[in-house]
Order: C-alpha cells, then structure tokens, then sequence
C-alpha cells in the first residue's frame, strides 16, 4: 500500500511512458478551454462522437458538447481569460473557438438547456467576439458578466433569459429585433417572439459582501465550489453576480447568494497584524447581519476561514459567524471537505487515509499533493524504479494547474535523447478514480521500447486508482496543488 500510493510517483512515471506512444496531435490548452469539474456529474462528446463522464483539466475546442446532470457543476476556461460557469442541467456546444493573430478570442457557444455565467475579459482586438446562441436568441458582448437561462416556459415553449451583470449584452432575437441590455438590466426572449422594445430593471435581491485590509488578499469558494476573488494577479468570477473590487482593501461582493457555507482563503504579500476580515449580508431593506474574525499575517501564510449562510422565508440572510482562522498548506487544502490528509510525508499520508477509511466507511474525506510533492515523489520513486525501466529518466518536474498535473522530464534511450512533456488529467466514473493522459509531445521509440513502457504503465495506473480507499465524487487541479475528494470507501 505505500509503495501503491506513494506512487503518484509511478503515475508520473508512468506518464513518462505514455510520452512514447505514436498519438495524433495534442490540442494545448493555449488556444482552446479548459474544463474545471466542480460536481463529477458532468458528461462530454467530442466532435459529434458518444457522450463519457468528463474528466477535470480536459481540453476543449470546436464541436465539443459539455453537458450537466441534475446535479454536475463545471467551469469552462478559455485561452485568453474568459470563463463560463455551467450549471445543473444544462448542456453547452463549442460552436466554434479560435484564437486570433492577434492574440484574441472568437467563440460560438449553443446552449440548449439550463444556466451558465459568463465571465467575459475586454476583447481587444476589432476581430473578436464572444457570443452564445439558444433556441430563440444570440447574445453578443465585447467584455462583460451575464447569465443566459435556457428553460420551458408553462406553454411548452422555449424562453431565453438574459442578465446583465456589468457591461452591455446585444440580444438578436430568431423571430425578429435586438435589444440591448445593460447592467443591471434583463430581458426574455420566448420561442416565436421578437425581442422587445427594451430590457426591464433586475428586481432587487440581497449580496454577500467580504472585504479585507490592504495587504491581505484572498478568494471566495462558494457552497457549490464556484470561486470569486484575486488568485495571484487574476481576477476570478466563477460566481454568478459576483464582482471584485479594489481601493484601500479587498472587497467581493456576491450577489447570486445561496445558503451553505462560505469559505475564504486568505493570503498576504507581507506580515500583517490584527486584519479585519469583514462579511456583511446585504438585505434588500438593509443589512442583515454582519461578521468579522481578526486573523495576523506572516508572509507566505495561507489562512482558511468558513462563514454558513442562510436563507430565512422572509428572504433575510443570516451567519453564526466566522469560524477560527487556520492555516492551510494549498489552495487544494482550503477547498477540500472532510477530513483533509495533505501534511506528513506521501506514503504516510495514504496510510492515515486508510486507516481512517478502515475505521469510517463513507465518512468525508479527501487527500492534497502539492507539485513539490509530486516532484520529489517522483525523483525519490525514479531511485527505485529506474532499474526496471528501459529508458533513463533525469530532470523530473512536475507542475499542477487547473488544466492537470503537467510532466517534465529528460529521457533518454540508447543515442536517442529528448525532452518529454505531456499532462496527468483525473477525474470519477461511479466513483472511480479514472486517469488520463493528455498533450503529449515527444518523438516516438521503437515499438518494442513502447511495449515494455506500456505494460508498466497498465499495472502502476491500476494500482493507483484502485489503492485508494475513496469513492472519488470530484478531482481538484489547482495552481500548485491536487486533491481527490470523496468518501471513504473501506
């Protein structure tokens, strides 16, 4: 069992070995989407071919369908900045999706079902475009935050909804006329309608607001994973409605509130004593309530604090308050559920997993790696494993984004010497862990190379994914981190 789990190192490599199979070309994720799965209840088709489960950090372009259960909530990531968050029960088509000489974006998207958030960056060349078609509309924007409701009107009859968080969106209705709906502002489109004359006003709803000194930032995960803050230099607006603000502090502001719990992940470019971090529950006739916890910083410090919320049917929100401030070891760390296994050493890690696991059958649970983790796993394994491999293998270094675990490495084989590079992507069929491999770039070895690296390969993936005593409901790539979370499952 150590040796199966400390061997994320025979994962990576393994990935060495899938390095050397004749594929066809590797699409990167530089000019295409990639697929962040927040519910493992999320299917793909690819080109017109069957749907599968989707596996989190897949790439995807032009013909891809992503589609969600009734309860499976993804992110898709684009090239250039842009995201689309898809909600349960709806279903995306990437239309079309190219990146432009100048850097751009042009992207079709189809949805025929549900609700996604867009979170489009300023599009900066006069070429490119960002629009979404449904049943009874197409909205155009050039740098905004909508949502897009497709759903059954009581008549049967299709109706498109569209509102405009910030920016301008241009609705061209199938049936006829355009309308523009500004921030704020919203507008519906039925099957066999032309557009109105004008978008209508939002009706009121209450926000979460969360604000911090200058100095500190930190990230919003809400109750369904969604994400909303500033993740190093970028802005991330998973959330619907949500908004992140500058000036003295750090304020998110969320005004697609749903009850559950709230966590922060905090962090600081330099010590910082006795920071207010602040929640206020905005009511639609005032402030419901409001929260704060006082947490000191040291540089390099990564704090996580939860805030429940609820809902009453007076629609007035309501917060026990923060819970303590604690220190996380990765943003993987602060977004897991359960108990959390991501200190001590790789293998001994696995074993307090299982033996939890042995003593708390389908409790919550989930288990972090880090990329330095990885990569010392994978030279420390490398010491053992190199005598049965028939390539030398030096220089390992793995790297984790939400796009997967990404591999390098120098290998070697008799005169033939190359740099590898390719990427780990997981996922969960039933709550099976499942592994994949994706861009892969590297010259081919003679078969019989191959053949003795992909007889490895088969034995150290089987093991890994059937090690763990979890039943795997979704995988977590983040910057610097990876987590499998779950229940235990022996």
């Amino acid at each position: 069992m150590r040796k199966a789990i400390a061997g994320i190192l025979v994962v990576v490599v393994a990935l060495v070995a899938f390095l050397y199979f004749p594929r066809g070309g590797a699409l990167a994720a530089t000019n295409a989407a990639v697929l962040s799965i927040l519910n493992a209840d999320i299917d793909a088709a690819r080109g017109g071919g069957a749907f599968a489960p989707a596996l989190d950090g897949e790439v995807f372009s032009t013909g891809d369908v992503v589609r969600a259960d009734a309860k499976g909530r993804a992110v898709l990531s684009f090239f250039e900045g842009s995201t689309l968050s898809v909600d349960p029960g709806s279903s995306v088509k990437v239309v079309s999706l190219a990146k432009t000489s100048s850097g751009g974006i042009q992207l079709d998207i189809e949805q025929t079902a549900g609700r996604t958030w867009a979170s489009v960056s300023k599009l900066t060349s006069p070429d490119s475009r960002f629009r979404i078609h449904t049943p009874t509309m197409t909205a155009t924007v050039r740098g905004t935050a909508f949502e897009t409701i497709v759903e059954k009107g009581p008549d049967g009859k299709t109706v498109t909804t569209i509102l405009t968080d910030e920016g301008t969106v241009l609705v061209q209705a199938v049936s006829g006329g355009e309308v523009s709906v500004p921030a704020g502002s919203e507008v519906s489109v039925a099957q066999g309608q032309a557009a109105p004359p004008a978008a209508r006003p939002q009706p009121p709803a209450p926000k979460l607001r969360f604000s911090t000194p200058a100095g500190v930032g930190f990230v919003v995960i809400g109750p369904h994973g969604l994400e909303c803050g500033l993740a190093g230099a970028k802005s991330e607006r998973q959330i619907p409605r949500c908004e992140v603000l500058g000036g003295a502090g750090e304020s998110v502001v969320i005004g697609d509130v749903v009850p559950g719990t709230y966590s922060l992940v905090l962090t600081a470019a330099q010590p910082v004593g006795g920071a207010a971090i602040v929640a206020e529950g905005l009511g639609v006739q005032g402030t419901d309530f409001t929260a704060k916890t006082v947490q000191s910083f040291s540089v390099g410090d990564l704090v996580r604090t939860t805030l429940p919320v609820t809902i009453g049917a007076d629609h007035k929100l309501a917060s026990t308050g923060f819970t303590p401030p604690d220190l996380v070891t990765s943003v993987c760390g602060a977004e897991a559920t359960g108990h959390v296994f991501a200190s001590g050493k790789v293998s001994e890690r696995a074993d307090l997993l299982v033996a939890y696991a042995n003593t708390a059958k389908g409790q919550p649970a989930a288990i972090v790696y880090t990329q330095s983790e990885l990569t010392q796993a994978a030279v420390d394994g490398l010491k053992d494993a190199q005598a049965s491999l028939p390539v030398t293998v030096s220089g390992i270094a793995v790297t984790v984004d939400n796009a997967g675990a990404h591999l390098s490495a120098q290998v070697s084989a008799g005169p033939i010497a190359v740099t590898a590079h390719g990427a780990v992507i997981a996922g969960a069929d039933k709550g099976k862990l499942v592994l994949r491999v994706r861009d892969l770039q590297a010259p081919p070895l003679p078969s019989v190379v191959t053949d003795r690296l992909a007889a490895a390969l088969d034995r150290s993936l089987a093991r890994f994914a059937t090690s763990l005593p979890l039943d795997v409901s979704r995988v977590a790539f983040r910057p610097g981190c990876f987590a499998l979370i779950g229940t235990t499952s022996r």
